[in-house]
């Protein structure tokens, strides 16, 4: 616990820098049938406050609304879930630690934001690793959770609802490039060290964006476009400052929402096991709700006359070639956290070709 604090109090300013610029449950949880130290109903109701960074405009925010109003009514009321969004129980950077530290009971945040504390992790947000939809990656994330010692003892200090992920990135444009394989050449903005790589690989300029400035930036020709999730571009209005978008199996978001260790053990049984069920309840609208999403703004990219380049087999070719070369590079940083890198990353490919072949 102090050394993860500890390394998160260290990246907190630069993190806070690099901003202005954007279930299963461990394997060291005990199973529902051996909590029994705790009575069924003590007749308390508890409440756990749970710290959403990001404004309620995201979808993010829809979902744990939905995954609140589950908790309360699987637990007829005994737990009062508050969601407090935009900040309002701390900035972004401070998510883990306050919530390791007892400020928050629980949060909702990227996994990449706080490099070098998941760092095993973040394989599942290397580019074109293969997985044809996120559903897939939802299901690789918590498998490794579930059962890679290594990535679960990441997570040994927090209590795991669920780890998540969201629509691939498209990729977008100033200018209507035609296809993708039009894109060298110009500013795209990156969204993790591994993506510059890929980026430059495939003659692309990469260049750190906060989240939140992309329209000025873009408007203002600082970059020409790059990567940004459908969050980003709907909260940011983005389809205004582009001509062109590549929307396909790019690069996936890895998300979490978890609750301080204490505050769930400090749960009655019966209660812990509707915390514990409940991860499968926010996976199934999380998709739903992203998937609402995207072809909404497919909707009002066709409106804004925005080219969308839709993938194909060709570009998606094009797009994997060289990104084993920011594969390595992760799987090289990996051995500064004593991980086996090449293993984590052979097992993830494992089981996105084993739940690959469970999409229809």
């Amino acid at each position: 616990m102090k050394k993860i604090i500890a390394l998160l109090l260290a990246l907190t300013l630069c993190l806070c820098l690099f901003a202005g610029c954007g279930n299963s449950e461990p394997a060291s949880t005990p199973s529902a049938s051996d909590k029994t130290d705790a009575p069924a109903d003590d007749g308390k109701v508890y409440t756990i406050n749970i710290d959403f960074p990001n404004p309620e405009t995201a979808v993010g925010y829809k979902v744990l609304v939905e995954w609140e109003k589950y908790i309360e009514e699987q637990s007829n009321g005994r737990i009062d879930v508050k969601v407090y969004s935009g900040g309002a129980l701390g900035a972004l950077p401070d998510c883990v630690t306050n919530c390791l530290s007892g400020i928050t009971d629980g949060f909702w945040s990227g996994v990449t934001i706080y490099p070098g504390v998941f760092p095993g992790t973040e394989v599942m947000g290397l580019p074109m690793m293969g997985a044809k939809n996120f559903d897939v990656v939802n299901k690789v994330l918590n498998d490794l959770l579930e059962n890679y010692p290594v990535i679960s003892a990441e997570w040994d200090d927090l209590y795991v609802v669920t780890l998540h992920s969201s629509t691939g990135s498209p990729i977008l444009f100033k200018d209507d490039i035609g296809t993708i394989e039009n894109m060298a050449g110009y500013n795209l903005r990156l969204s993790n060290a591994y993506t510059s790589n890929w980026l430059a690989n495939k003659g692309s300029n990469p260049v750190s964006c906060g989240i939140n400035d992309g329209y000025e930036s873009i408007s203002k020709a600082v970059i020409d476009g790059g990567l940004f999730f459908f969050d980003q571009v709907q909260s940011s209005a983005l389809h205004e400052v582009i001509d062109s978008s590549y929307v396909g199996e790019t690069i996936y978001p890895l998300n979490m929402l978890c609750l301080n260790r204490d505050v769930y053990e400090g749960l009655p049984a019966d209660l812990q096991a509707v915390i514990d069920e409940s991860g499968d309840f926010f996976l199934e609208k999380s998709i739903q709700f992203f998937e609402e999403q995207k072809a909404y703004l497919i909707g009002v990219l066709e409106e804004a006359d925005v080219n969308i380049i839709y993938e194909t087999e060709e570009s998606r070719e094009f797009l994997a070639k060289d990104a084993e070369q920011a594969w390595a590079l992760w799987v090289e940083k990996m051995s500064e956290y004593g991980y086996d890198g090449q293993d984590i990353l052979d097992t993830a490919l494992e089981l996105i070709e084993k739940y690959n072949a469970e999409v229809e």
